[in-house]
This record gives C-alpha cells, structure tokens and sequence, in this order.
C-alpha cells in the first residue's frame, strides 16, 4: 500500500511538475507575443521601435553620402517628421529599412550608363560602378567623360536615400509591414574635381530642377518597389530633402512630400514643406524673427560679460511656416574645473529663461572642443529647464 501511495504520490507530483512547465511555456510564449515593440515611450511624439532591433540593410552610407554630418541628422530626423504625418506614433511601431539593401541604394546612386558605356568596362568597373542592373537614377552622361561638362550638362542631382518602415501591432505579430517612407537626398552644390587628387570645383544647382528631379525618381522608385510581392498593397510616402553645402553649418531642409495609397502605382499631390534651419544671430534670422534675434545677439553679450575668455556660441533655429519651433546652441568653453562649469551652466539656463522661454524645445549643449561638459534642455511643458553635467 505504501508503494502504491508513492506511485500515486508521484505520479501527482510529476503531472503538476508537468501543467506547471506547460504553463509556464505558454506564459513565455504569451509574453514572447506581446513583446513586439519597446513598453517605454518617450513621448507621443516618438514612435515605439519594433523588437527585436534590425540594423538598416543600408546603415553606414548616410555619413559617406550626405553633404556634412549637419545634413545627415536633418535628413534622419526631418524624415520622421515627415513620417508621422501619415503613419501616426499612436498606431504604428517603427524599424530602420530592410527592403532597400545598401548595394540598392548603391545602385540607385549611379548614374544611367549607356550601353556603349557598359561595354567600355572590365569586369571589376562593372561591379563595382553596378553597371550590370544599371539601376542608376542619376542622369546618364551620355559618354562624356569631362567633369566640367558633366557637371554643366548631367550632375548627381541624388546623394542618398534612406527607408523607414512602419507597423501595425496587428501586423507585426505577422512579420508583415504596413506601411513605408522613402526620403530622397538631393543636391543643391554637385562636386566634382578636373584631375585625381587635384582641386575640388563645385556647381551650383538650381532648386527648382533639383526638385523636379527628385519628383521623377520618386515616380521611378515607386514603379520598383510595386515590384515587391510585400510592398504591392501597402501605403508608401516620398519626402525631398535638399541638402545644404559641405560648407555650410547649417542644415538644408525639407520641400515636398506626397503619398502613394494602398496598392496605386502612382503618386498623389505633392504638398510643400516650409521648414528651414537658420543661423543665430544673422540676417536672414533677424527677417524671420527679429525679437528672437536681438534676444539671442543679448544672450551672447551676456556670456562674454560673465565669461572674458569666451567668444561666441553658434545658434540653429528651427522654423516652420517661418514661426521657431526649436533652437539649438552650442557654447564653446575652455574646461578649468567641475565647480566652474556648473556655475557657468547654471547661468546659462537662468540666461535660456529670460531670453527664450517662449521656444518650446531648447537644447544648450556646453563643450570643450567638441567634448561635452554640460547639456541644457527645455521642453514645451517644463517650467524650468533640465541641467546634466557630465563627469570628466
């Protein structure tokens, strides 16, 4: 009797052994389910990245393709402005593009090569030009081969391209994406050089035909990514940048954006952005907002009287249908000690409140040739702006 009770007893023990693991398998599981996006949301102005993290196919050639580093954090964070406008943080979930690969993007690049062209090349030029799919949306230079003339007649009017895909909770849990940005890099300077290693020339181009372009291409790269057996029912957003020069501090901006609907093959209205960066103080500032110029011209009096040694922050404001959105300032210090930069960064904030409390989103960072000290920052619904110094 006593055998038979262990029996029993065990065989108790090992199916409550066993509900327990498949419970808990199915809690795991569950749980593996619903973690599909990031539970933290900074705001509702930020999307809910998708989990797990993929890595762009084509991360890496926004810093080798871009006109300056400027450029390449306008053209990113411009383009997910751009991207909420349609695809709504509250109902989609984000993730870096996986359909464009970085050799697409590579390919995209290029310019139209003509078969006589093509046939000029050895079997390396080929691969490396990506002769062989000569998917090139750049103009065809038609054989000519002086950079002058190519940069009169057909410059690269397309720098970069960059994807952001979006999700639905729904279907996410399918792997199946909802919905697609694409943004078109554009020139406004084509840089070219007469000889290799020789000096850098430039072309001014025009806005306007930079623009139509950009339009063009959009048409063109819509038609292949139709293509795709995913991306033939979903919604699809074009966004134009023109970039700035490599030697401007400033960064160009936005001017058009238009939607292709679920499953068209063409794309709707294109509708104008008006946004700009402008540098503090200039003139072109003072024609925007000549309060917040003056204010900003007193601000850097105001450090140079507390500061001797100091000689002028750098300031890009943010402007949308000509009205300041946001404002970011870079001072320049030299690092002496902890105690003094905190007093210094103490008075810069009270300075940031009394001259630009107005703006909703201000960010000062402090640095020392480029090494951060202090970063100051003020949002729309705080009362008094956020201080961190950092430990050196």
């Amino acid at each position: 009797m006593k055998r038979l009770g262990y029996l029993v007893l065990s065989t108790l023990l090992l199916a409550s052994c066993s509900n327990t693991d498949n419970t808990a398998n199915e809690q795991s599981k569950k749980k593996e389910e619903k973690q599909i996006s990031t539970d933290i949301q900074i705001s509702n102005d930020y999307y809910r990245t998708l989990l797990p993290f993929k890595e762009s196919q084509a991360r890496g050639l926004t810093s080798s393709n871009m006109a300056s580093s400027y450029n390449g954090e306008a053209f990113e964070t411009g383009l997910l402005r751009i991207s909420k406008n349609v695809f709504s943080p509250e109902d989609y979930l984000y993730r870096d593009g996986q359909l464009l690969t970085k050799n697409a993007v590579e390919s995209y690049l290029e310019p139209q090569y003509t078969k006589e062209e093509i046939d000029n090349m050895d079997k390396d030029e080929r691969i490396e030009k990506n002769a062989y799919a000569n998917f090139g949306l750049n103009p065809s230079h038609k054989g000519e081969t002086d950079p002058e003339k190519i940069a009169k007649r057909s410059p690269a009017y397309l720098s970069h391209i960059i994807e952001q895909d979006f999700y639905t909770e729904s279907d996410a849990k399918r792997d199946k994406i909802s919905g697609m940005t694409i943004g078109l890099a554009m020139n406004s300077v084509y840089y070219y050089q007469k000889e290799q290693y020789g000096e850098v020339y430039s072309e001014k181009l025009d806005k306007k035909e930079v623009e139509k372009k950009g339009k063009e291409m959009a048409d063109e790269i819509l038609s292949r990514l139709r293509v795709k057996q995913e991306l033939k029912d979903i919604p699809i957003t074009f966004a134009i940048y023109i970039q700035s020069s490599a030697e401007s501090i400033t960064p160009g901006n936005f001017v058009s954006y238009a939607e292709s609907e679920e499953g068209s093959k063409k794309i709707g209205k294109w509708k104008a952005v008006n946004e700009k960066y402008v540098l503090l103080p200039s003139g072109e500032a003072n024609e925007l907002n000549e309060k917040l110029n003056n204010d900003y011209k007193q601000f850097n009096d105001q450090l140079q009287t507390y500061f001797p040694n100091f000689t002028q922050s750098i300031g890009t404001g943010y402007f949308e249908n000509d009205s300041i959105k946001s404002l970011h300032i870079n001072v320049p210090l030299d690092y002496f000690g902890k105690a003094e930069v905190i007093g210094i960064t103490q008075y810069i904030a009270d300075l940031s409140m009394k001259h630009f409390s107005q703006i909703d989103d201000v960010e000062i960072s402090i640095v020392d040739n480029d090494k951060p000290l202090a970063l100051i920052v003020k949002k729309k619904a705080d009362k008094e702006p956020k201080i961190h110094v950092y430990q050196q």
